[in-house]
């Protein structure tokens, strides 16, 4: 019988990654990604004209026992 709790270790992820890269990462579309970075629902930093999903601060609202991230809640970063 498999355990279903397992450990990633996020020290071989960047702490940025592309919206194509974290899609991939949770499954989904890049254009779902795309819509979650223009409505400020996810945590990103931009690096020149392009929008990064700021993992560091993804992992650090889960571990703080973050479950539902809402529309404008990253505007300001």
């Amino acid at each position: 019988m498999f355990d279903q709790n397992f450990i990633v270790n996020l020290s071989v992820i960047s702490p940025v990654v592309s919206q194509e890269q974290f899609a991939a990462f949770i499954g989904s579309t890049p254009d779902t990604v795309r819509g979650w970075i223009e409505n400020d629902t996810l945590p990103h930093v931009k690096i020149g004209r392009q929008r990064y999903i700021n993992v560091i601060a993804f992992v650090d609202d889960l571990k703080n026992g973050k479950t539902i991230f809402s529309r404008g809640e990253y505007g300001n970063d």
